[in-house]
């Protein structure tokens, strides 16, 4: 940044403080800072925007029962891999390993397709019923999201909204043939542990019938006896063709060594210049291509963050466009932070929380939480666990239950106190 434009800056923050639509996207303009006043102004920008493009990830739906893969409670610490067969739990989501012997993967799919067990079907949480809220008041670009569980469109999210940027457990695609199938047609190999096979009908199979000893007729013979003959032949012929396919069918999720689909990149060229406000909800950030895509939008736009702890996009790296972050410097004007406004905690709490106020007009929020930068020193809730250190302006952090910060410096091995716990079930 050139010392010039740094100078600038804070004329047009002060000039701007009570416009929360408009950049720089402040939340505040009373003194000391109101909660209930910063949690209406990232509602007001929400209000004001028609082409919202949200990125989502496995926190929309931890409340719904659906572990995720890599916490020690996730899905690959209780993969019994001596069970099924595999060298690690990875192996259960690679592509050759599945094309070898996809019958591991279907022993333990019924957890993916049933986690709640008994067969029970997953509901979606508030927080995906939030994204059906946008689009049904004309409001959302489209959802890109790191799940394949297909809550979203459970909840009412139209597929024509949806990018799965690792595929979905709602379809399957034959190895074979390509014939794309819902879910439902593989339900009942899944609950049994079996491997799914495809039931497409061959309308001309192409069988090469097998050989059978001729047939030789006496002069003495009747020609009674030819149609016989023949008859018995041709059921022999019918019996080597097959009539289905019967290839494996593998879910349409993207499996290690498996290409990503190309409609992540093309509905990213078509929504670049649609989009005016990003959210970014329950994910890390740390996975390719969502990791990427906030580098990729421009940086006018509102961008929200809901999310348990604070994350970042990660840097440019020498393979990216630097035409694109070039561009993208010039007209950044966020200084310390990535997002305009820091909604911390359970996902579904925040979503209600905006629900609320997005719903009711004139309504007065009695949601639970605080702003940051209205919490003093004093407050061993916060500052006693590492909030004080947080780089971010304490004026952009809104605090709900489950929030929590981070205590390491580093992304390997940094430990996490939260703000808040269930006093149900004591779960931190």
């Amino acid at each position: 940044m050139h010392p010039s434009k740094k100078s600038k800056r804070p004329s047009k923050r002060q000039n701007r403080k009570s416009n929360p639509s408009a950049p720089p996207f402040n939340l505040c303009s009373s003194s000391p800072p109101s909660f209930s006043e910063a949690i209406a102004s990232v509602s007001e920008v929400l209000k004001s925007r028609k082409k919202i493009l949200v990125l989502s990830g496995a926190g929309i739906s931890v409340s719904c029962g659906i572990p995720d893969f890599r916490s020690p409670q996730g899905l690959y610490a209780n993969l019994d891999t001596q069970e099924l067969g595999l060298v690690c739990p990875e192996d259960l989501f690679d592509l050759e390993c599945f094309q070898d012997d996809p019958s591991p993967f279907y022993k333990f799919a019924k957890a993916l397709y049933f986690p709640l067990g008994n067969d029970k079907r997953v509901e979606p949480s508030d927080s995906h019923r939030f994204l059906a809220l946008l689009e049904k008041q004309g409001k959302l670009l489209r959802v890109y999201t790191q799940n394949i569980d297909g809550l979203e469109e459970v909840a009412g999210v139209s597929p024509k909204r949806m990018v799965y940027a690792h595929g979905s457990l709602r379809w399957a695609t034959c190895v074979k043939c390509k014939q794309k199938v819902s879910a439902s047609a593989i339900e009942k190999s899944v609950k049994k542990g079996q491997v799914a096979h495809c039931q497409v009908s061959l309308k001309s199979p192409k069988c090469i019938p097998a050989p059978s000893k001729r047939v030789k007729r006496s002069r003495s013979s009747s020609n009674e006896e030819a149609p016989a003959r023949i008859s018995t032949r041709s059921t022999a012929y019918e019996s080597q063709c097959p009539t289905k396919c019967s290839g494996v069918l593998k879910p349409d999720v993207t499996f290690f060594g498996e290409t990503l689909q190309d409609k992540v990149r093309r509905c990213l060229e078509a929504d670049r210049d649609k989009a005016d406000a990003l959210i970014v909800i329950g994910t890390s950030l740390s996975v390719s291509p969502m990791s990427k895509v906030i580098q990729y939008l421009p940086p006018n736009i509102p961008r929200i963050l809901i999310n348990r702890t604070i994350v970042s996009p990660p840097p440019y790296s020498p393979g990216d466009d630097e035409s694109d972050e070039k561009d993208n410097e010039e007209q950044e004007f966020r200084e310390d932070y990535t997002f305009d406004a820091y909604l911390l905690g359970f996902c579904d709490d925040v979503t209600r929380a905006l629900v609320k106020e997005m719903e009711a007009e004139n309504v007065q929020n009695e949601v639970e939480g605080q702003i940051l930068s209205a919490m003093g020193r004093s407050d061993t809730t916060s500052f006693e666990h590492g909030w004080q250190t947080t780089p971010i302006p304490h004026d952009r952090i809104l605090l709900f239950p489950g929030a929590i910060a981070s205590t390491g410096d580093t992304n390997e091995g940094s430990s996490y106190v939260e703000v808040a716990h269930c006093d149900g079930c004591n779960n931190k």
